[in-house]
């Protein structure tokens, strides 16, 4: 483990310098991976320091390739409980430029010591590009008397946001001037959000869907008349179903879909990776991927997926995916997987174990692009 400390440690410096020299730290093609957790402050604290981690496709990787520390004290400071079993997803901006995120900024990492969705504290989207340079962004001044967790984010790359969360945490957030948050009066709850192709898509799981009288499933957005609004930005944009779950396949958590909007993936947090295909207009589901499990059943947390990334450019969809599994009670010492989807007997390979019951990965996208200039 000590190893494993220094190797981090070590990668971290050689980013840094990378950066002085004007070379990107993230590096193209591959996998950027949300970690909670240090080894040192337990995820029970239910405040927990952030990294992203970049890891290669195909093989497994003993450690990150590269790793990016968030900050967790001054004005940048950024965190998520490591804890919860909802927050920490990952996003990578429409234009590719940027990673989003979502969590608690304001004050520093236990600072006020309780579960951060209970403390009057702010709710701030964090971004990081390919050169590794980190931005955390304010966008609710929250009361303590609503219990409201930030998931996640989505970004167009051009300052406007959109939040995934519950308790009225689906919202749109201008960071430029003039800023302001707009939140979905339709939407209170939601799991993950993505844009792809230039859509913005949240999920519902079975919780969010019954208490909306939805199914779960992904959603796009629409307006009043019930026209498609793509990148939604009025409080009365509504949810529109594209790709219902099917039972027993509802515990949604992270989605990909590919640009042309025919194949769809979902993670559910206790059955894995499910298929979806459209065929003739209709979404119909076509397979489940099942995650082998390295923890007893006795001491695991769950035997699902969390956060889901594919690469859709090859002849066979590569899912990218982080497991639920876990020790303790929440969701630990997991793993990220990578599925080759030739068919419903699909090998899942592991790409990287957490090496410590303190450290729990999460969203997972694919590393930023260096922007032109």
């Amino acid at each position: 483990m000590k190893n494993m400390i220094l190797t981090i440690a070590a990668l971290a410096l050689a980013g840094a310098a990378a950066q002085a020299q004007g070379v990107p730290s993230f590096q193209p093609g591959r996998l950027a991976v949300m970690r909670a957790g240090d080894r040192m402050v337990s995820l029970h604290q239910k405040q927990s320091p952030l990294f992203i981690d970049e890891f290669l496709p195909g093989a497994f990787n003993p450690s990150p390739t590269f790793t990016l520390r968030v900050p967790t004290n001054g004005p940048q400071t950024i965190f998520i409980n490591g804890h919860a079993a909802t927050e920490g997803m990952l996003s990578r901006s429409d234009d590719k430029h940027l990673l989003a995120f979502a969590g608690y900024g304001g004050v520093n990492l236990l600072q006020v010591p309780g579960t951060p969705s209970l403390l009057d504290i702010e709710r701030v989207f964090g971004t990081v590009d390919a050169a590794g340079h980190e931005q955390t962004i304010v966008y609710e001044k929250h009361s303590a008397d609503v219990k409201m967790n930030p998931r996640g984010a989505a970004t167009d790359g051009s300052n406007n946001f959109w939040s995934c969360g519950n308790a009225f945490g689906t919202a749109y957030f201008n960071a430029g001037p003039p800023s302001g948050l707009v939140i979905f009066n339709g939407a209170p709850d939601s799991r993950d959000a993505k844009i792809i192709n230039h859509v913005l898509y949240v999920t519902l799981n079975d919780e969010d869907a019954a208490a909306a009288n939805l199914n779960a499933g992904i959603y796009s957005f629409q307006d009043t008349d019930g026209n498609p609004a793509p990148l939604p930005k009025a409080p009365t944009s509504s949810l529109a179903l594209v790709v219902a779950a099917t039972s027993p396949y509802t515990k949604i958590a992270g989605f990909d879909m590919n640009p042309q909007g025919t194949i769809a993936y979902m993670a559910d947090t206790d059955m894995g990776v499910e298929k979806y295909v459209k065929t003739n207009g209709s979404w119909q589901f076509a397979c489940n991927f099942s995650i082998p499990q390295n923890i007893s059943t006795a001491d695991n947390h769950e035997n699902g997926c969390f956060g889901l990334a594919v690469d859709f450019s090859g002849a066979a969809p590569v899912i990218y995916a982080t497991t639920t599994e876990g020790y303790n009670g929440c969701v630990n010492s997991n793993r990220v997987v990578q599925i080759v989807d030739t068919n419903a007997m699909a090998t899942v390979t592991t790409l990287a174990q957490s090496p410590s019951d303190r450290i729990a990965y999460r969203g997972i996208d694919f590393t930023p692009e260096l922007q032109a200039h």
